[in-house]
């Protein structure tokens, strides 16, 4: 009881770090210095104040929210994987969302970061099987959110199969916001053929249909072909692709959206 006694109030710095947390799950040491423009030093007696009061946890190369938003070490692990440009990726799509829009968020990370992007006061509809996009829902109290059952896979972290299949082919949105792994001979490809079904399912479910991803995902190839590019709408990602993508892209009437 002492020790909580002798604890003063967080300082803005350590307590906009903690509302950053909130949203992102990490942030670099480097990332904090610079935004702050302030020393690694500073940043690290900050992120340790807020580990010694259990607020977060201190990891390689920065600073983690503490309950992880109910994901898995693994999920956790990817979320953190190339994460700044996920989120300027993710930015960019909630531009796109009207504040009543109804959105199908898919199962990944970078879906996962639109979800944590979305402002409380989006009064929208999410449909979504991913149980962290589930998790930040939670705090989306405004909004309307419909879940699509199955077979949870652990892993991905997401509902998966015929029933997850049944329900959404039964709902209707304005944007369904997909992930993928790869992208290559004018074709998006996802790690597992298992997911194929679910993923076209949403996109079915649609009337906009934009594919999420990074520049580490370009040139790529997976295990399963989800789609060719002319399934798709828009392509939102954080850099320039490669040429013969961008050509291939535009052949099939996909616009490209290059998130700042």
């Amino acid at each position: 009881m002492g020790t909580a006694q002798k604890e003063g109030p967080l300082t803005p710095r350590q307590q906009t770090i903690l509302d950053e947390l909130g949203r992102r799950g990490f942030i670099s040491t480097n990332d904090l210095a610079v935004r702050f423009s302030v020393s690694d030093m500073t940043v690290r007696r900050d992120t340790r104040v807020l580990s010694k009061r259990g607020l977060a946890r201190v990891v390689h190369g920065g600073v983690s929210a503490v309950d992880g938003h109910g994901q898995s070490a693994d999920f956790a692990a990817r979320v953190r994987e190339d994460s700044d440009a996920k989120l300027r990726v993710a930015r960019a799509c909630v531009s796109l969302i009207g504040e009543r829009d109804a959105i199908i968020l898919d199962a990944g990370t970078t879906t996962y970061q639109i979800a944590q992007q979305l402002p409380t006061s989006f009064t929208g509809t999410i449909i979504t099987h991913s149980v962290p996009a589930l998790q930040r829902c939670l705090q989306l109290t405004a909004a309307r959110t419909i879940c699509l059952g199955g077979e949870l896979l652990l892993d991905s972290q997401a509902f998966n199969g015929p029933m997850t299949v049944g329900a959404a082919a039964g709902l209707r949105a304005k944007t369904a916001f997909i992930g993928v792994t790869g992208i290559h001979d004018e074709a998006f490809y996802i790690e597992r053929d298992v997911e194929r079904a679910t993923k076209i399912a949403l996109m079915n479910s649609a009337e906009q249909v934009v594919v999420v991803a990074t520049h580490q995902k370009m040139l790529r190839y997976a295990l399963a072909r989800l789609a060719a590019f002319d399934a798709v709408d828009l392509l939102v990602t954080d850099a320039p692709p490669p040429r013969e993508i961008e050509n291939a892209l535009s052949a099939a009437n996909v616009k490209l959206m290059v998130a700042a």
